[in-house]
């Protein structure tokens, strides 16, 4: 899949919100039209697709907005959160802290 362009990521950007909301106006309205005309639960399969096709929107405007000053931050922030810091660290100085494919001969 090709990298997204400013025009893609401003389009993902700026439209998903009118899509969530669309989703959420149509399966409404479906839904209290299946109520009032009662039946069988026919509105499930409507949900059910708009649902993907939302889920598949919001995947695609994730993926156009990380960029790697996103990905270092989230990577520091986890790394902060773990709850085995001293084996990050043992990692960190054994491999030299940078991504090199390297790695240091043990003491």
């Amino acid at each position: 899949m090709p990298a997204a362009g400013p025009s893609a990521r401003h389009w993902l950007t700026r439209t998903l919100r009118w899509h969530a909301l669309a989703m959420i106006a149509v399966n409404l309205l479906l839904t209290g039209i299946n109520i009032f005309t009662g039946g069988t639960w026919w509105a499930f399969w409507p949900l059910l697709v708009t649902g993907a096709l939302l889920a598949i929107h919001y995947f695609s405007y994730k993926a156009a907005v990380a960029n790697e000053r996103w990905v270092a931050e989230r990577v520091e922030e986890l790394n902060l959160k773990s709850y085995d810091r001293s084996h990050i660290e043992d990692l960190k100085s054994r491999y030299g802290g940078e991504d090199t494919g390297e790695k240091k001969e043990a003491p």
